[in-house]
């Protein structure tokens, strides 16, 4: 698993970054990582922290459709760059009790 995550993160720099002031790298991926054993199949419940780390991002994203967009823009990296069980991580806003602010799918709609 670290080796997955390790990569995810370095895609995170790579390819992550965004022109708002949401970067991938620094305000996203440290608050997802906690979620990766979840949604890559290998626990069956999110940790404490993946759920304060999500609950996080959905305020932020709530407070401000720029923000949301490039939050948005980051998931759908991390998501191609994983093999991310969507079963799984669409359990999640009801399992770490948080608003939705994106569609849990392959290749989301950043745009609204």
């Amino acid at each position: 698993m670290g080796k997955i995550l390790l990569t995810l993160f370095t895609l995170a720099l790579i390819f992550c970054q965004t022109n708002g002031v949401i970067q991938c790298g620094t305000d996203v991926l440290p608050k997802v990582k906690p979620c990766g054993g979840f949604v890559l199949g290998q626990d069956a419940k999110p940790s404490q922290d993946c759920c304060v780390g999500l609950q996080d991002l959905a305020k932020i994203a709530a407070a401000s459709q720029s923000d949301r967009k490039d939050i948005c823009i980051c998931f759908k990296a991390l998501m191609k760059a994983g093999q991310v069980n969507f079963k799984k991580a669409k359990q999640l806003p009801n399992l770490c009790n948080f608003t939705t602010f994106m569609p849990i799918t392959p290749n989301p709609d950043c745009s609204k």
